[in-house]
């Protein structure tokens, strides 16, 4: 005998929507965090100076690869001499950096960031260079494709775990199956 009240489906717990969307949450949060390190590598602090052979004294991040930027290809020779009086050296730029239309034309290394440089420009009066960030192209290239590959993977794993989830919340419940009963057996007519 069945009893008239049968009992409720037994409702799935909802770890997996909760787990999904912690997911999809990080996979947002990770391409931010992305968008917002390549912003900060490519609009570091940028600095003018006059090429007009005077000292001019400048703070910029320590410890940084920076570039002097000029425009149309003026030449332009640059010195310069951090807080504690070391002589900054100027190399090549290693690539080709070219904002608008300033182009990297050499780089330095900013050492503790308190500098006093002195540019002079070879042709002209009133020339003017900037001194602004050089970013890794690797590092670049890599938190570009490392954010993106992250973002996606996490993405995907959330909205896997979210239709799994969902699948198996909303198939119907599976009844159990009948109890046994043997096979039915005419009586012995003999």
């Amino acid at each position: 005998m069945s009893s008239p009240h049968a009992p409720a489906p037994k409702r799935t717990s909802r770890t997996g929507i909760w787990v999904a969307v912690g997911l999809l949450v990080a996979a947002v949060v990770v391409a931010v965090a992305a968008g917002v390190v390549v912003w900060r590598l490519l609009s570091g602090e940028v600095v003018v100076v006059a090429a007009d052979g005077q000292a001019h004294q400048v703070d910029l991040p320590a410890d940084e690869t920076y570039g002097v930027f000029v425009t149309d290809g003026r030449p332009v020779t640059c010195e310069a001499v951090a807080g504690d009086g070391t002589a900054i050296s100027f190399g090549p730029v290693n690539g080709s950096y070219e904002v608008n239309e300033w182009e990297a034309d050499r780089s330095f290394d900013t050492a503790d960031g308190d500098l006093e440089v002195t540019c002079t420009a070879l042709a002209g009066d009133g020339a003017e260079v900037r001194l602004g960030p050089l970013p890794s192209i690797p590092g670049l290239i890599g938190t570009i494709f490392g954010g993106a590959c992250l973002g996606l993977f996490l993405g995907a794993a959330g909205l896997a775990v979210l239709v799994v989830t969902l699948v198996r919340r909303n198939r119907p419940p599976q009844l159990p199956p009948p109890p046994y009963q043997p096979p039915y057996q005419p009586p012995y007519q003999g």
